[in-house]
């Protein structure tokens, strides 16, 4: 895997730590009952922000409000998707959406069309991966992606729904923070010079970082750069 190369784990320091006094709050927003099943087929946004959802429990969906349209398309087609949504206030200042407790009826439609083979290619590798023997012990290691070595092993079929899924990715955190995402069920191998979803990541991050557990190879998380938009 020359497209890798190890990296140290960061030292914590204090001094990067956010000192200032911050006062949160918490407001519950009322949903509707029953909304109508969203259009998964045909937006790939609401593809990666359900998923989590099918293949885990106990899932906090979090969103940074500091875009307006991305705030918009929260309130307007996400939140009623879900039984229980959170704003968070800084300040007195809405800073965050989460979204927890997808409604059963949504997750069933969800399912139906994964079950089908119609969720996009990247968003079905990155959380419909097939299970495999997890060590119960952890050893993580950092690895670095040399991106112009795997560029150049890997093809890339641009389409116009992967730039929307990258502009939600990249507005839904705060600007000039480093993303983390947690793949289903990857494993560290060359195989991955075929992933969807990490060639997707090449070809739109600026830096990819990989956390791989050393005792089975799990790759547990993938931190990255996103560009300002």
């Amino acid at each position: 895997m020359n497209w890798l190369k190890e990296i140290p784990i960061p030292l914590t320091n204090d001094e990067h730590w956010n000192k200032e006094d911050v006062i949160y709050s918490f407001r519950k927003r009322e949903q509707a009952s029953l909304p109508e099943t969203p259009d998964f087929m045909h937006d790939i946004v609401l593809q990666w922000v359900i998923a989590p959802f099918v293949v885990h429990n106990n899932v906090s969906y979090r969103i940074a409000t500091h875009d307006s349209p991305l705030k918009e398309y929260t309130s307007t087609i996400l939140t009623n998707l879900f039984h229980s949504v959170r704003e968070v206030y800084a300040d007195g200042k809405l800073v965050e959406i989460r979204l927890e407790d997808l409604k059963p009826h949504i997750k069933d439609s969800y399912t139906k069309l994964a079950d089908a083979n119609k969720i996009a290619p990247l968003v079905t590798d990155f959380y419909f991966k097939e299970s495999f023997g997890l060590s119960n012990q952890l050893d993580c290691k950092l690895f670095e992606m040399d991106m112009d070595k795997y560029i150049d092993q890997t093809t890339y079929h641009a389409e116009t729904n992967h730039t929307r899924l990258w502009e939600y990715m990249a507005k839904s955190h705060l600007p000039n923070n480093e993303i983390t995402v947690l793949p289903f069920n990857w494993v560290l191998n060359d195989r991955l010079l075929e992933s969807p979803f990490l060639i997707f990541l090449s070809r739109y991050a600026s830096k990819v970082v990989l956390t791989v557990n050393h005792n089975d190879l799990n790759v547990r998380a993938i931190s990255f750069k996103a560009l300002p938009l």
